[in-house]
């Protein structure tokens, strides 16, 4: 019966873990990104976008000066379950952006509103 029992809780667990690994910020990491220059510094866009999307970004930073990545998931959901992951890069004059979405579609983080945030960023934003 126990047998039984952990089989059926195996099949029905294994489709809600590809979901979950489906929204993963690796599984969106993977995806071909869409790339934007801004003149706004790596500082700026940071506060920009969290003060925009507050709870529902997490930032990274890695060791590396000037590269940040921003991860938006929405507050609500599992902590699994991005939207979008946005990397930012120092560049000389600005930040080199890469914006990749998981392409599931939600009405206040679509892919054109944070590209939207991103572009309407303004140099100077972190002073």
């Amino acid at each position: 019966m126990n047998g039984i029992r952990a089989f059926f809780i195996a099949t029905l667990a294994s489709p809600l873990l590809v979901a979950c690994a489906s929204h993963g910020p690796s599984a969106i990491e993977a995806r071909d990104p869409k790339v934007i220059q801004s003149r706004a510094s790596v500082s700026d866009l940071v506060l920009c976008l969290k003060g925009w999307l507050r709870e529902d970004a997490t930032v990274i930073a890695y060791p590396e000066p000037g590269r940040v990545d921003i991860r938006i998931a929405d507050g609500g959901q599992a902590e699994s379950k991005y939207f979008h992951v946005v990397s930012l890069q120092q560049a000389r004059a600005g930040t080199n952006v890469e914006v990749r979405s998981a392409d599931e579609w939600h009405p206040l983080m679509s892919t054109g509103r944070v590209i939207g945030r991103i572009e309407d960023c303004k140099p100077g934003t972190a002073r």
